[in-house]
């Protein structure tokens, strides 16, 4: 995953942040340089609040858009992110990401737009931010996960009465993977199945946050 924050007016690249410490300055400043006229193709169209979500085969560029700046998410997939209930995750944590950038250097911000200059070494401690921002969506969508299995398993036909306790525990930030393994035996086949389709049906995204879906599952 590799995450741009780019100015709204000049398109200038101001950060890049990848989840594996790659970077490639000549690279980074064509993808930006594209990102940036794509948002601006996007407005000459009448399109007010431009680019929100573009994907081509294995990619998709997702946009946050703020005052000053828009952040992109780029991932590249071998498969769709998710459904419903997985969505909100990646764009809650691009809007977070551009709030936290304008909050940090607003002032930084106004003063390069009236100069129409931006120096990139003001922002490098921002990456700090972003990895502290990736760990508490990687907590938040453990907990999902947990949650989404738990439903999963109740539309399975396994009682409420196994999974409603554990539900509240996720609930309260516990892992509770570890105790699925108490769930009666003749109900251990429908479990299964229902971690099976959790763990499938958004499998990119528990990827991105190193959700731990095989580990932590209480079968052979």
């Amino acid at each position: 995953m590799d995450i741009y924050i780019i100015t709204k007016d000049e398109g200038a690249n101001l950060t890049k942040f990848n989840i594996l410490g790659e970077y490639d300055q000549e690279k980074d400043a064509l993808i930006s340089g594209f990102l940036a006229a794509l948002n601006n193709f996007a407005h000459d169209m009448d399109f007010p609040e431009g680019v929100s979500l573009i994907r081509s085969g294995s990619l998709e560029a997702r946009y946050s858009m703020g005052k000053y700046v828009f952040t992109v998410l780029i991932i590249d997939y071998s498969m769709p992110l998710g459904g419903m209930m997985t969505e909100p995750i990646l764009s809650g944590m691009a809007n977070e990401i551009t709030e936290r950038f304008e909050s940090l250097y607003e002032e930084q911000l106004i003063q390069g737009q009236k100069n129409k200059i931006y120096k990139s070494s003001m922002f490098v401690d921002f990456n700090k931010e972003i990895e502290a921002i990736i760990e508490k969506y990687m907590q938040e969508t453990f907990e999902l996960y947990q949650k989404l299995v738990l439903i999963e398993a109740m539309y399975a036909k396994v009682p409420q009465k196994h999974c409603l306790p554990l539900l509240e525990r996720a609930s309260e930030g516990e892992n509770i993977i570890p105790f699925l393994k108490d769930i009666p035996d003749q109900y251990q086949s429908q479990l299964k199945k229902a971690i099976d389709k959790v763990n499938s049906s958004a499998a990119p995204v528990w990827e991105i946050f190193q959700v731990p879906t095989t580990n932590y599952q209480p079968f052979d």
